[in-house]
């Protein structure tokens, strides 16, 4: 076929040359884009927890990094992360608590009681900026196990890497490149097969036209691949696969017209299109290249029969890219996916590492950051290490395939690790594969995607109050102030009603503590109700039920089990001694308590010795739970001065107990409100090996660090001490610099006596 022209694309240029209305067409498939992300702006939360599993009564210590959801750098614009701990298979929420955003990063713990059942469990976090209403996925999410025994950890089998489909049935999806067949051209196809659970599996097919055979094709990596065909006008296409011979599987029909987009190569500083048509007459066409919403290259073009287009991606940002075409309704016509400079990754190297060490010896890490270009950068950091047993070997998530692969296509992704270790020499054409087999309109930021998901925004940093008067009718005054403070009123602020006229906690409230009280002084009673943000998140997911994001894993070989876990012997159940008597659990309330007990109280023991004697009229308070004589109602109507006289029938002994007010009933009675602040994390236990130190040290997790900044040389020294448990441990370094270049280090070593 005769090439008719080749266009150079210019980063949001428009080709000299071509007339006003197809510049104003740019402007327009620019702006459409534009208009679709939230004015407020985007985030993404990356979660991460110190190890995978966990036994039931030990802290599950987590950090995130809350990043732009454009450029992944370290956002500002979220202070807040609610935090959810949900049981895998229900809805039964289990922890939730708020904790501080500090320049895009926070971390704190989860206790996880004695009582809890043993399973699998979600962690999942919220902010202002990342969730909406009617979200169809959700990706701030860790799943984690609870077990109740530690042996228990060793009786999990693992899956075969890779399975044959033997006789499940399988769900086998063609997608064409760009989107649909075009009849009389050659068109690549890309196929995917997987299994009832939706792992990969490996398949061989043929590709028929009624029952004449067209090719032949198989996977060449976790169940997809792709073939190359001209299809005919009006013929009728299906598959046979060779695991599957009663089971056929229909080919979508050809377009009898259209216009083909096809990526013929991609280099480091550009991306070649081959573009051709068989339409009739000359034909109009825009391209645009967009990643993550922003628009990078624009172009216009007429096509009579083919173009080849060049794509300058020199100053595109590392990612998943969408290059799409459109006629001039700017209706899309092809759409082509690519990934964008996979070699920008912050490079994280470590010095000092040891291949084995003795119990308690003392661990000291060089840690350095380095920028694509391996210069050293300042970066921030996360690590933890953890033994072995308590890692689950199919994870395969980290910070660098979750925000640059995971959280940019719709549906699950078997091992996107795999794109991203160079020890993988096919690793680029298998994540071209896997874009290609991804079907329409599966970029999470593709605009039809964005239309569908763009819900209203469900929490704010800020949480505010309402205010109603206890009665009702009228319209009542609202207080003009309030004033907050904590259990012993060492911190204590006032509330002023915003420009709207409503009060509101902000974050620097919020760090008051997880409980504080709010009072307002008016003789007018007031109801007060502090907004519920995880009310609010249940309610929208009520309404939407996302689909939450935490299956990224990689199939195994099945292995042996590993009997480590018998080092941490029987774990003792936990042993709760509850004493009788009512108490608060805030310090202050039971202040406020003593106070009733007596604030009102007109009892009293009479000279006589008579409880709230009338002719007495006065006396001494009375003493809690000492008998008291006390007159009847109808003797007691009788007297009124000294001396009278009194019958055995007078008379009852009474033991005497001061009013016992609820919580609900203190809280009215003061004016006062309580709130939720930020859940106060304890420091991570690390022992002091100094010192003598006799206790045996079986920590499962040596190490957890949720911030570490490199210096400008991008350094930075760790230390830490192993444990008296013998085995093989594990440390993950993660994390971004301020260029939002992301990156993710491992490493390993070994645990043993020496002798």
């Amino acid at each position: 076929m005769k090439t008719t022209g080749i266009i150079i694309l210019l980063l949001l240029a428009t080709i000299t040359g071509f007339a006003q209305a197809g510049k104003s067409t740019l402007d327009k498939l620019a702006d459409q884009l534009h208009d679709l992300i939230p004015k407020e702006g985007r985030t993404s939360v990356y979660l991460k927890t110190d190890k995978e599993i966990y036994g039931s009564g030990e802290d599950l210590w987590f950090n995130a990094f809350v990043l732009d959801g454009q450029l992944f750098t370290l956002s500002q614009a979220d202070k807040t992360l609610y935090v959810q701990l949900q049981q895998r298979n229900n809805d039964s929420i289990v922890w939730n608590e708020m904790y501080p955003i500090s320049n895009g990063l926070s971390s704190g713990h989860v206790y996880l009681p004695e009582t809890l059942a043993e399973g699998d469990y979600l962690l999942k976090a919220y902010t202002a900026h990342s969730f909406r209403s009617h979200q169809s996925l959700f990706y701030a999410v860790a799943r984690v196990r609870v077990v109740n025994e530690f042996r228990s950890i060793g009786r999990s089998t693992l899956k075969p890497a890779t399975p044959l489909p033997g006789n499940e049935p399988v769900q086998f999806g063609v997608f064409p490149e760009g989107g649909q067949l075009i009849a009389g051209l050659q068109n690549l196809v890309a196929f995917k097969a997987v299994g009832r659970n939706g792992d990969p599996v490996e398949v061989k097919g043929t590709l028929l036209e009624n029952d004449k055979v067209v090719c032949r094709f198989n996977t060449t990596h976790a169940g997809m691949g792709s073939f190359l065909f001209t299809p005919a006008k009006q013929a009728v296409y299906h598959i046979r696969l060779e695991e599957c011979p009663d089971s056929t599987y229909p080919v979508p029909p050809a377009q009898d017209n259209g216009i083909l987009m096809q990526l013929a190569k991609q280099e480091k500083d550009s991306l070649v299109f081959k573009v051709f048509s068989n339409l009739p007459g000359k034909t109009a066409v825009y391209l645009r290249l967009q990643v993550r919403g922003m628009t990078q290259s624009l172009a216009s073009a007429v096509i009579a029969d083919s173009l080849i287009v060049k794509i300058p991606v020199n100053d595109a940002p590392p990612g998943v890219g969408e290059v799409t075409m459109f006629d001039d309704q700017l209706r899309p016509l092809a759409e082509r996916l690519v990934f964008l400079h996979p070699e920008q990754r912050l490079q994280i190297s470590i010095r000092g590492l040891k291949q084995q060490y003795k119990p308690r010896e003392k661990v000291t890490l060089e840690v350095q950051t380095r920028d694509p270009g391996g210069r050293p950068v300042p970066a921030v950091l996360s690590l933890a290490v953890h033994d072995r047993l308590f890692g689950d070997p199919r994870a395969a998530r980290d910070i660098v395939n979750y925000y640059l692969l995971s959280t940019q296509l719709r549906g699950k992704i078997y091992d996107p690790s795999y794109y991203f270790d160079d020890t993988n020499k096919d690793r680029l054409e298998a994540l071209d594969l896997l874009l290609l087999s991804q079907g329409w309109r599966q970029y999470t930021w593709n605009e039809m995607v964005l239309k569908e998901n763009a819900g209203r925004q469900v929490l704010t940093d800020s949480l505010p109050l309402e205010i109603t008067p206890s009665k009702r009718g009228g319209k009542e005054k609202l207080p003009s102030s309030l004033i907050a403070f904590n259990y012993n009123r060492s911190t204590l602020f006032p509330l002023m009603p915003a420009d709207n006229g409503l009060f509101y906690l902000s974050p620097d409230n919020l760090l008051t503590g997880p409980r504080f009280f709010i009072q307002y002084f008016s003789e007018k009673g007031y109801r007060i109700q502090v907004f519920n943000p995880f009310k609010a998140i249940k309610d929208a997911e009520q309404l939407q039920r996302p689909v939450y994001m935490a299956g990224e894993e990689r199939n195994l070989r099945e292995k042996k089990q590993d009997t480590g876990f018998l080092q941490y012997g029987q774990r003792l159940r936990e042993i709760t001694v509850s004493g009788k008597g009512s108490g608060f659990s805030d310090k202050y309330l039971g202040m406020l308590d003593s106070i009733a007990k007596y604030e009102g109280n007109t009892d009293f023991v009479g000279a006589c010795g008579i409880l709230n004697c009338p002719a007495c009229g006065s006396g001494t308070k009375p003493v809690e739970g000492r008998t008291y004589s006390e007159l009847t109602p109808a003797k007691k109507a009788q007297v009124t001065s000294h001396p009278f006289p009194i019958g055995g029938n007078d008379v009852r002994k009474v033991v005497y107990k001061y009013p016992k007010y609820s919580e609900e009933e203190l809280l009215q009675k003061f004016r006062l409100t309580v709130a939720k602040g930020y859940y106060q994390s304890r420091k991570f236990y690390e022992p002091d090996f100094d010192r003598d130190n006799a206790v045996t040290d079986i920590r499962n997790v040596l190490f957890w660090k949720p911030v570490i900044v490199t210096d400008e040389k991008g350094e930075a020294t760790l230390t830490f001490h192993c444990s008296d448990i013998r085995g093989r441990f594990q440390g993950t370094f993660e994390g971004v610099n301020e260029t939002g270049v992301l990156g993710a280090a491992r490493f390993r070593f070994s645990v043993n006596s020496g002798e």
